[in-house]
């Protein structure tokens, strides 16, 4: 029976808007679940991918599923399976936590595993929710017969658009909002309570439907038929794939590089993901608004669009790396990508935040949007297979998706580089211009042109150095280092007489080692401190100079140094190549050092190693993951992990850094004013013993080799110790937590220095 009652258009509509919530939820999940699995994995773009790929997927297996399903059951059982899913994401969301934060990361189950043993753990945990997400959208595109095949089309697009609207809604308040107000965990259980609304209410539609279908009868009993796998239907398979390998190689790619001109703050990812997956939606919506006006030559508009998101994508970011470096009223950008620090000064955090994000990406996502309602109406002609097109479209699409993330991870950043990357893949646009040449649409002139175009742009293009070099505000190509790698982009800017280490844009620490008090602050002050430091554990390498100013000590046998970017020794590498700098090559050549290329908190929970003194450089506490670092669990491992008496330190940056202290350490000491210690037992600060410890040869020599002025530079800090804590845990109202890390994501005068109302 076909559509055609009022109650049942209301309930169509009531369909579309209770999607909306569903991908709401499913974006909460992701942001959150995301976060939680890392504990255990480490935070790596291998594990992140490790855990994107176990997420797609499950919801590439549900979208096969639930097409057969959709085109196998009677009429309005779509409903049914749709409730039934919503429902059993609802209840694994409630019990997400116990299963993945409090089973298999407390209880450390995975340690010592495989990398395969981790990523078949995650994909058998994700499963379940996943593979009911992707139940979702085959259903509910078969929940109603529309008068025609056209109108059919529109529905599912609609369906996509309202799914995909919730999910940018999702991204946004999720990360702005729900985490900075709720915190992670009551997040979660927000998500579950939309998954229960979504099934509640569509099981009120599915009762009043069953009430209006007249009951079934031979001629209106609906069988399965046998799938139209033609050769057109193959083209689109083959289109899917390519789309989902294209959407996620543009996605990592303006994620590396609009992280690197804001240079690595906690909002980067739900800024991203919010305009592409807006645009995305606003594209569908704009194809089912205007599918009557695009009855003719929709083939023919298809192919245009899809060359036209290819030469954009990468002209966008042929004209960005040129303008920032060439045109004057852009050189603060060109300034502020040069500088060592984030700022939120109006006119730069307006730019990073939103303008090139904008730029990069809002044209290709819009055309991605697009496309899928212009597929839809030239794909969708049967209803008995409405199902298993979407299902099957929407898998393969998944498993492009998949194969291009691993691509750029593993290939792209790792063996080519950025800049060939994106060569290589605004190469598939020529293929558009192929079909277009096939089915003689356009004229030939237009052709040649349009093909011509896009390789001009991809020439144009300038390699990895140059094209990094230029959004680092660097001119000078003897002045900059870089290395790239699927961890992170690594950078070493010469200004001067001093060079300067980064990591995704943000400074980390300098050479030469004499003139960076803070790190050697972080690295010397400890080792000098403790009676007898004979292994020491850092987390973080940077330039080596906390690792170089810990080691100044001749009873240190040990000196681990965790690192989670893969390619920062070997930026150090060159640049003591390019420098002969001496101290940054002892210290890496020293045999007591051992650099651990891990996160250093997974390290840290994997292995029963204990230290003398266990610290993490300086990270700022916006950051993206420096939760990890500041919560309260991270400092009771730090205490685990610590010989009696050992000393952890931290960067007492907040109240709330210094509270979470307090619940750990019973004795907390701040020296200058920034570094905090924290020991099971009163620490002696007796100067004379400290400075007697400068007239060994072995320290004598260590800092001497540097140039360091180890005793001026000790005077001026020692001095600047105050007692914070002494022989009392303190209970606080405000800390970190691994549920709340509540100042990374605390940016509640955010607005007011980007509108300029602070200084």
């Amino acid at each position: 029976m076909l559509q055609s009652t009022t109650s049942q258009k209301y309930r169509s509509f009531s369909l579309l808007f209770i999607f909306f919530f569903s991908g709401f939820a499913a974006l909460i999940y992701q942001v959150i679940w995301q976060r939680w699995l890392v504990f255990y994995t480490g935070i790596s773009s291998v594990s992140i991918s490790l855990i994107v790929s176990a997420f797609m997927a499950g919801l590439g297996l549900g979208y096969l599923a639930g097409g057969q399903i959709a085109d196998k059951v009677g009429k309005n059982k779509p409903i049914l399976f749709f409730v039934l899913a919503e429902l059993g994401i609802g209840i694994f969301a409630l019990v997400s936590k116990s299963i993945i934060y409090d089973w298999l990361y407390q209880s450390n189950i995975l340690s010592g595993g495989s990398p395969f043993q981790t990523y078949l753990t995650l994909f058998l945990i994700l499963l379940f929710p996943t593979f009911l997400m992707g139940l979702s959208l085959p259903l509910l595109s078969k929940a109603f017969e529309q008068k025609n095949a056209e109108n059919q089309a529109s529905y599912i697009s609609l369906l996509y658009f309202t799914n995909t609207l919730g999910a940018a809604a999702g991204t946004f308040i999720t990360t702005f909002i729900l985490i900075r107000v709720i915190g992670f965990e009551n997040a979660v259980r927000l998500g579950a309570s939309f998954n229960f609304l979504c099934a509640i209410t569509a099981g009120v539609i599915y009762y009043f439907q069953n009430q209006d279908t007249e009951p079934a009868t031979s001629q209106t009993i609906e069988t399965e038929k046998g799938f139209t796998w033609n050769r057109n239907f193959t083209y689109w398979i083959l289109q899917y794939t390519a789309s989902g390998f294209m959407a996620i190689c543009f996605e990592i790619i303006w994620f590396r590089m609009i992280e690197t001109m804001m240079k690595s703050i906690a909002l980067t990812f739900s800024i991203i993901l919010t305009i592409y997956l807006a645009m995305m939606a606003i594209g569908t919506y704009t194809g089912v608004k205007m599918a009557k006006k695009l009855q003719n030559n929709r083939l023919k508009l298809f192919l245009n669009t899809q060359y036209l998101l290819y030469i954009y994508s990468i002209g966008a970011i042929l004209i960005l790396q040129w303008a920032v470096s060439d045109v004057s009223a852009l050189s603060f950008l060109f300034e502020y990508f040069q500088s060592y620090e984030t700022s939120f000064a109006p006119k730069i955090a307006i730019s990073t935040m939103f303008v090139i994000p904008f730029f990069l990406m809002a044209v290709p996502t819009f055309i991605m949007g697009f496309s899928f309602t212009l597929s839809q109406l030239i794909i969708q002609d049967k209803f008995d297979e409405v199902g298993r097109k979407v299902g099957w479209l929407q898998f393969v699409n998944i498993v492009g998706s998949t194969i291009g993330a691993w691509f750029v991870t593993l290939i792209g950043f790792n063996q080519l580089g950025t800049a060939l990357t994106i060569k290589l893949v605004s190469l598939i646009g020529l293929v558009y211009v192929v079909a277009l040449h096939r089915n003689k649409f356009n004229s030939l002139l237009s052709r040649i042109l349009m093909g011509a175009s896009l390789i001009l742009v991809i020439v144009l293009l300038p390699n990895n150095e140059k094209l990094w070099m230029k959004l680092s505000g660097m001119a000078d190509e003897k002045a900059f280092i870089v290395k790239e790698d699927e961890t992170a982009l690594s950078f070493i800017k010469t200004l001067g007489t001093e060079s300067y280490v980064y990591v995704n844009g943000l400074g980390q620490s300098m050479f030469p080692f004499k003139s960076d008090i803070t790190h050697f602050t972080l690295g010397a002050v400890p080792a000098l401190i403790h009676p007898n430091p004979v292994d020491i554990g850092i987390v973080g390498l940077g330039s080596a100079c906390t690792l170089y100013n810990a080691g100044g000590r001749a009873e240190t046998q040990s000196l681990d140094c965790f690192e989670v970017i893969v390619n920062q020794p070997e930026a150090v590498k060159e640049y003591v190549r390019r420098t002969n700098d001496s101290t940054a090559l002892y210290i890496m050549n020293d045999k007591r050092v051992n650099v651990i290329l891990q996160d250093g908190r997974y390290y840290l929970h994997q292995n029963p190693k204990l230290y003398d003194i266990l610290e993490a450089d300086a990270l700022r506490p916006k950051s993206s993951y420096s939760g990890n670092l500041y919560s309260v669990e991270y400092f009771k491992l730090l205490k685990s992990r610590l010989k009696k008496g050992g000393l952890a330190i931290t960067w007492g940056a907040t109240g709330r850094i210094r509270n979470g202290f307090a619940e750990v350490f019973p004795y907390i000491y701040e020296i200058d004013g920034f570094m905090i210690i924290g020991t099971d037992q009163p620490l002696e600060f007796d100067e004379n013993k400290i400075f007697e410890r400068l007239e060994n040869s072995f320290t004598k020599n260590h800092y001497g080799r540097a140039g360091i002025k180890v005793r001026e530079n000790l005077e001026k800090v020692i001095k600047k110790r105050v007692v914070l804590q002494n022989g009392t845990v303190q209970k606080a109202k405000s800390y970190n937590s691994d549920m709340w890390p509540k100042d990374e994501f605390d940016y509640g005068k955010l607005w007011e220095k980007i509108l300029g109302k602070e200084d």
